[in-house]
């Protein structure tokens, strides 16, 4: 670990594979509206249970019609244990694109969400502005519209199999460790998280890949398992299933077996995709702490503010 992270304890250029004719259009569409075409959900309650050596909170955590990957970082189901405590419901939340209907942005407002950080490049922006809470603050952090050395997912897709889609995927995440670009990017996101005054939201297009990454630094840093981190991560194939089932069978009918398999790599995720993302956080930085302080460069003051913001006892 960094020496300089003493006190905080207790608390390749991407490969681009040729892109078939026939999914180009496609594919290069699917990031940009994965976000905007979600299934109509339920809000789903929360209690809080306590047994006799723990307390197990059962997240308050509304549904969206508008954005199905809308969930609180603290959990899907229960608040995730950081072996001190546990992650602080109802502060920081992930999700898709906030381009939502009139009722959901009501739910959201009464959240009291007072910032919002849109990781999306500005092109995605332009197609679907966020439809940002009434007194929040909107901060735009283009993670990788900054990248030096790997390829724009939302504008440089080149693939034409299943495999290769997992491949591009998996190696934008490894950039996010990487990248001198996206590092200088996720050290504003993660800043801005910090420095929040109130409850937050951040999010890309699909709510997976940008706001899956930013999701993992996030609760590594509070003290979470990575079990629990991967599984908050693939969480996306569930909250975003109705949605991808029904995306992945139009472009079946009209472009294949191989485009829709294709597209259902796009989508959804795999627990490879993060893995190859944190093997590289190890294999430079050692962990989460050290990747935020010598990786994205913040100063210890902003991590601890960060791990207040994050954790309860």
């Amino acid at each position: 670990m960094n020496p300089h992270l003493a006190r905080l304890l207790p608390y390749r250029p991407a490969l681009r594979p040729a892109l078939v004719p026939a999914t180009a259009a496609l594919v290069a569409t699917s990031l940009l509206l994965v976000g905007c075409q979600a299934q109509a959900a339920e809000s789903v309650p929360g209690s809080v249970a306590v047994t006799d050596d723990v307390q197990s909170v059962a997240l308050e955590t509304p549904r969206l019609a508008s954005a199905d990957n809308f969930r609180d970082l603290a959990g899907t189901d229960h608040a995730y244990s950081t072996g001190d405590g546990h992650l602080k419901a109802a502060s920081v939340y992930r999700s898709n694109a906030l381009d939502i209907t009139d009722d959901d942005l009501a739910t959201v407002e009464g959240l009291g969400i007072s910032t919002v950080i849109d990781l999306r490049t500005d092109s995605e922006i332009e197609e679907h502005p966020d439809r940002v809470p009434d007194g929040a603050e909107y901060v735009h952090v283009d993670v990788v519209g900054g990248a030096t050395t790997a390829a724009n997912p939302t504008t440089d897709l080149r693939v034409d199999s299943p495999d290769a889609a997992a491949t591009m995927l998996g190696e934008l995440n490894r950039s996010f460790v990487t990248d001198d670009g996206m590092k200088a990017q996720l050290a504003k996101a993660v800043t801005a998280v910090a420095e929040a005054d109130g409850p937050v939201v951040f999010h890309c297009t699909a709510g997976k890949d940008r706001a899956g990454w930013v999701s993992a630094v996030l609760q590594l840093a509070a003290g979470v398992t990575e079990k629990d981190v991967i599984a908050n991560y693939l969480a996306t194939n569930d909250y975003s299933k109705d949605r991808i089932d029904a995306t992945v069978e139009k472009i079946r009918e009209s472009e294949g077996d191989q485009a829709a398999d294709t597209y259902r790599v796009l989508l959804g995720v795999q627990e490879g995709f993060l893995r190859s993302g944190l093997d590289a956080l190890k294999e430079f930085y050692g962990d989460a702490d050290t990747y935020l302080v010598s990786g994205l460069g913040l100063d210890v003051s902003t991590v601890l503010a960060l791990k207040e913001k994050l954790v309860e006892a």
